[in-house]
């Protein structure tokens, strides 16, 4: 396996967890209202899940589901890592403020998304390089 597709992968798994870790993370605040009391400044005397916790926990998942279809798009062929990875780092930040995938969750999935912007950014300038090189022989031998 080349660099560059072990790179890739490896974008791919970390924001593929970072996504799961989202979903779960979503789901168990809205089957559990009590989970919330573990999130510092989370608490309160309601046991109940108030709007406010159910909309950060629908906020969650939804974030979970946008950063498996960015993570999709890193696995896809045909060059649309730099795009995936745009929309899992930025809604892996985002989620910090939601939940998170347990903060680990939004840890993992910055870091895919990072990865994959910069390998795809270097495979862009591997290319270059590679093309600047063989221009001088091409007219060399006209």
């Amino acid at each position: 396996m080349s660099r560059r597709g072990s790179v890739k992968h490896a974008a791919f798994g970390l924001s593929l967890i970072a996504g799961i870790l989202m979903l779960i993370d979503g789901i168990v605040w809205i089957a559990d209202p009590r989970f919330f009391n573990s999130y510092p400044g989370m608490g309160g005397l309601n046991p109940g899940i108030s709007q406010h916790n159910f909309i950060l926990a629908a906020l969650t998942f939804i974030f979970g589901i946008i950063i498996l279809v960015g993570s999709y798009y890193i696995y896809l062929p045909g060059g649309f890592e730099t795009e995936g990875g745009i929309m899992v780092a930025i809604f892996s930040l985002i989620s910090i403020t939601a939940g998170g995938g347990f903060i680990v969750g939004a840890v993992l999935g910055m870091l895919g998304g990072i990865l994959s912007i910069y390998e795809r950014q270097e495979t862009v300038d591997e290319a270059t390089i590679k093309a600047q090189n063989e221009e001088p022989h091409e007219k060399d031998h006209a």
